[in-house]
């Protein structure tokens, strides 16, 4: 019987062979061409084996262990950088936002950019936390995020409440 027929259990000496191929990195398609089984096969002994990926060719990966550190690195660097990006517009936006607040008076416009405030600095926190837990010298940020967070707060409890008698639903 053939390793490809379906229902038919994978020999463990072919499991360690892929087993070894995929850590030698090579692609599923390859481990597959060289052993003789269907790539899902290839696939299923990855998947089912701890610790076991198939190599990362982006980001310059050979395939080799330390390769696919490095590329699964560039790839968190990539996905600060992102973060960071995204974090300085949600702090624009802030600003903005205070900026209106600051000269609006109509009690209905006042409640939309009170909650978009909280929906700026939300996301801000959610974007930063994640950077916060992975390294320590994110602190700074988290931080300079409870100074704004404070400043905020203090600036919206120094606005005069809407004059009594309008009609504020």
């Amino acid at each position: 019987m053939s390793a490809r027929q379906s229902g038919v259990r994978t020999p463990p000496e072919v499991e360690a062979e892929i087993a070894r191929l995929v850590r030698d990195g090579l692609t599923r398609g390859q481990v597959a061409k060289s052993v003789g089984v269907h790539p899902q096969t290839v696939s299923r002994v990855v998947r089912d084996t701890e610790g076991l990926e198939f190599a990362r060719t982006g980001s310059g990966s050979s395939g080799t262990p330390e390769a696919m550190a490095k590329a699964r690195g560039v790839q968190s660097q990539h996905a600060r950088n992102r973060r960071a990006a995204m974090s300085d517009r949600i702090l624009d936006a802030t600003d903005k936002t205070l900026d209106l607040l600051e000269n609006t008076v109509a009690p209905r416009e006042r409640q939309f950019l009170s909650q978009a405030l909280r929906n700026h600095t939300a996301a801000y926190a959610d974007l930063t936390a994640q950077d916060a837990k992975a390294t320590p010298d994110m602190q700074v940020v988290v931080s300079l995020f409870d100074k704004f967070n404070n400043g905020m707060e203090a600036f919206v409890a120094a606005v005069p409440p809407a004059r009594p008698g309008l009609i504020q639903g």
